[in-house]
Order: C-alpha cells, then structure tokens, then sequence
C-alpha cells in the first residue's frame, strides 16, 4: 500500500526558510496573538489568516507573545 505523501511544510514569514516538524514555533493569528507550539501539533488546522514562524525570528522580530 503507498504512503500518503507528507503535508508541504510551512515557511517562516520572516526568514522564508521551511519550518523543521520539531523546531519551536510561535502561532501566530489575529484570535490567538502568539503561542509556541510545534508544526507537528498544527498539521493542517492553519487557517489562512494565522502563521507559523521560527521562535528565533519572532523573538528578534520583536512579537510578544510565548
């Protein structure tokens, strides 16, 4: 039986690399402000309004939030 391919990974909005499945990550959307969380947690429940960035490029882009 063939696996199903794995889900595109996101891309940091602020660094434009891709986003590792156990890096740190702050969720950031217009309901959740910023909370640190994992890709893996997320999978596809991204809605188009939130993002997923590296907590290195938050934290240097000055977001609060964690």
């Amino acid at each position: 039986m063939p696996r199903s391919p794995a889900p595109p990974r996101p891309s940091c909005p602020a660094c434009g690399e891709p986003i590792g499945a156990y890096e740190p990550v702050w969720w950031i959307g217009p309901l959740i402000e910023a909370t640190e969380t994992s890709w893996l947690n997320l999978l596809d429940a991204l809605a188009p309004s939130e993002s997923l960035w590296h907590a290195a490029c938050a934290e240097a882009d000055g977001i609060d939030g964690g």
